[in-house]
């Protein structure tokens, strides 16, 4: 059995997750390290033959000793937003969860990340807050450079990504919805971003996400010119050609920006955009087709108001069931796409955790909030049901099976329900005794504090105060911003958890490690009138926190954030395309190409040759070019090559006539992608 430890109200509220337990057989006791030390390890599991282990930042390591000799080789790969929560080997694969992001490996060296169906629940009425979209210069230039900058680890040559895009601006006058905007030679997209959103209040985040959504800018290796004319989709409905007038990078995040102010309807503009009132059921569309029908939405704030003016679809059941794949012909995806990717990237959450096992032949993960998913392969998962009772300040800290293979969770606040069928929770008493506990938290003097009104906030004299802080005479001189310290002791509940560990788990002690707290989960059920960002306790909080960067692994995948093997290369011939532009004709085309007008007409079945239409796409002759082909994995499927590999469904299946949309793939095959 593991133990938790509550603290008492009025102090530093958590549940400290050990990773203690017994270790598997096979497994020896500490030995003398050979090479290297062990490194400092939250968990570890095993497949008999690989030791696993994450450390505190998330980095996943492996052994192929027993882990105790210390010849621990860094995968390379990290979950490092907020760490790993936990890690198991279910049979097949190994699997590392954390916040909104899972990674996952057959043989514990080489991981692939991707992003859970999971994190806080989907609300379509409250996509994103108002706080947060509407934040005028949220990240500095530099700040946004470096986000970039993590997000391309290669740009292939011969292209500009957007961490090394520039481009040249003008000024633009101030406006009822956007402050002036100062043009310079030059600008980096991260000095447009920046400028753009201090010009017109939408936060940098949203910008982002809105590049990401619409052409996959942010993390696209090899991206074409027209990527950057149209980047934020801006004048580009689904139902007619986008308005050229508005192309050009600047141009697009700047009328996006702008766009969303428009829709609050500001003094200074009409009373146009009504028809998703704030506060108001509205019927939202599944799909530009009217026929797929619509869903009932409330939506509870203007920057959700904006972001279904901006793209008009909510995403229907089939398309929530599986957040991180496709639905049916009636799914849309874009504000789907949107709240996954602002929350994977940009969501501040610490405390929040996925944890994951083994139970009924399938794989079941868990939110902190008690959202349940199923999955058969470990790679696509399902949304099942919901823990009831928990979430919020009663957050799930560990999930598992009890000794008598029930699945049970254990909470914050030190309650436990475990269940049979998952639709019939109970609860689960667990034994509970206390021990005293020291704090220490550190408190910045802010206008208005008295040594006597933190000394009672805290519960200890002001004696201790002055003692501890060195304060000259009584204390009753201190200043704004200096730092003080406050120890205190208290009785701390302490429950034993009735989960046992995964078959797979490693006890660390095993490893030549003290057993130390992996997880650090906030109970605000308690007096949390200090600064919880302030405090410090004599546990190890282990979140990490990048500062909005991804773990160095993280793929260039526009959606699936799944660190990709390299594309398979070959030389060949491939057809070389020419797409219309106004003013072109076939004859004028044949010329340019060096081909003539009639076989233009039958390479492309053209039936009449006086008309082709601006944006056609027409096989003018071929080339000698490398022919590059994805490696197929388990689970992949084409739909998700396309969504991985930043190109469309209908582009890999004219490369691959022998495929069709639902055509089953085999692992190590390979699918031409360009």
């Amino acid at each position: 059995m593991k133990r938790f430890v509550l603290s008492a109200a009025g102090l530093l509220l958590g549940v400290l997750v050990a990773v203690g337990g017994y270790p598997l057989s096979g497994l020896s006791a500490p030995s003398a390290y050979a090479s290297e030390p062990t490194p400092d390890l939250q968990h570890a599991a095993t497949n008999g033959t690989t030791v696993v282990g994450a450390d505190s930042e998330g980095t996943l390591w492996w052994s192929d000793g027993d882990g105790a000799d210390g010849t621990w080789v860094d995968s390379g790969v990290a979950l490092g937003k907020n760490g790993v929560t936990s890690l198991m080997w279910t049979g097949e694969r190994f699997i590392a969860t954390s916040f909104f992001s899972f990674a996952r490996s057959d043989d514990g060296k080489d991981w692939t990340i991707r992003v859970f169906p999971l994190g806080e629940a989907f609300d379509p009425g409250d996509i994103i807050s108002d706080e947060e979209f509407f934040q005028r210069g949220s990240m500095s230039a530099d700040e946004i450079q470096d986000f970039l900058d993590s997000k391309i680890s290669n740009c292939r040559d011969d292209y500009v990504c957007l961490n090394e895009f520039t481009e040249d601006t003008f000024d633009r006058d101030q406006t009822a919805l956007c402050q002036a905007y100062d043009g310079k030679d030059d600008e980096t997209a991260a000095q447009i971003l920046y400028k753009v959103s201090e010009a017109c209040g939408v936060a940098v985040e949203v910008l982002i996400v809105l590049l990401q959504k619409e052409m996959g800018l942010v993390t696209h290796t090899w991206p074409s010119s027209w990527r950057f004319d149209k980047a934020t989709g801006y004048a580009c409905p689904d139902t007619a050609p986008c308005d050229e007038r508005y192309f050009g990078f600047y141009n697009q995040v700047y009328n996006a920006a702008k766009q969303f102010k428009r829709y609050a309807n500001p003094p200074g503009t009409s009373r146009f955009f009504t028809w998703y009132p704030v506060g108001k059921q509205s019927n939202v569309r599944w799909h530009p087709r009217s026929s797929c029908g619509t869903s009932p939405v409330t939506i509870k704030n203007q920057a959700t108001a904006g972001l279904y003016y901006y793209t008009p679809y909510a995403p229907n059941d089939a398309a929530m069931v599986n957040l991180t794949g496709t639905g049916d012909s009636c799914s849309s995806y874009g504000n789907r796409n949107f709240w996954r990717l602002y929350n994977y990237w940009f969501n501040p959450t610490k405390e929040f955790g996925t944890y994951i096992t083994s139970y009924d032949d399938a794989l079941l993960a868990v939110d902190g909030d008690g959202y349940l998913a199923r999955s058969t392969d470990g790679v696509n998962w399902l949304r099942v049901g919901r823990v009831p009772d928990v979430g919020g300040a009663n957050r799930i800290a560990q999930f598992g099976q009890t000794d008598e293979g029930r699945l049970a969770v254990l909470t914050a606040k030190g309650e436990a329900f475990h269940t049979d069928d998952m639709d019939d929770w109970d609860s689960l008493e667990i034994v509970q005794t206390s021990a005293p506990q020291t704090f220490v938290t550190n408190h910045t003097v802010a206008s208005g504090d008295t040594v006597w009104a933190i000394a009672s906030r805290n519960g200890v004299s002001v004696s201790k105060v002055v003692e501890e802080n060195n304060l000259p005479g009584d204390g009753s001189f201190i200043r704004i911003g200096q730092q003080l310290t406050i120890t205190k002791t208290g009785e701390v509940p302490q429950f034993e958890s009735p989960i046992e560990p995964h078959a797979s788990h490693v006890s660390l002690s095993s490893l030549g490690i003290e057993d130390q707290a992996a997880t650090t989960v906030s109970d605000d059920s308690g007096d949390s009138s200090e600064d919880s960002s302030s405090e410090d306790t004599s546990s190890e909080d282990t979140s990490s926190d990048d500062s909005g960067s991804e773990e160095s692994s993280e793929e260039s995948s526009s959606s699936a954030n799944r660190v990709l093997q390299p594309l398979v290369t070959q030389q060949g011939d491939a057809d070389k395309v020419y797409v219309v532009k106004r003013g072109d004709t076939l004859i004028r085309i044949a010329y340019r190409n060096g081909t003539t007008v009639s076989k233009l007409r039958d390479d492309n079945n053209i039936r009449n040759v006086n008309f082709i239409v601006i944006g056609q796409r027409l096989i003018v002759g071929s080339d000698s070019q490398e022919q590059k082909f994805h490696k197929v994995e388990a689970g992949d499927t084409v739909s998700l090559i396309a969504e991985l590999r930043d190109v469309s469904t209908t582009t890999i299946l004219a490369l691959n006539s022998d495929l069709q949309s639902n055509s089953t793939l085999d692992v190590g095959s390979l699918v031409r992608v360009e």
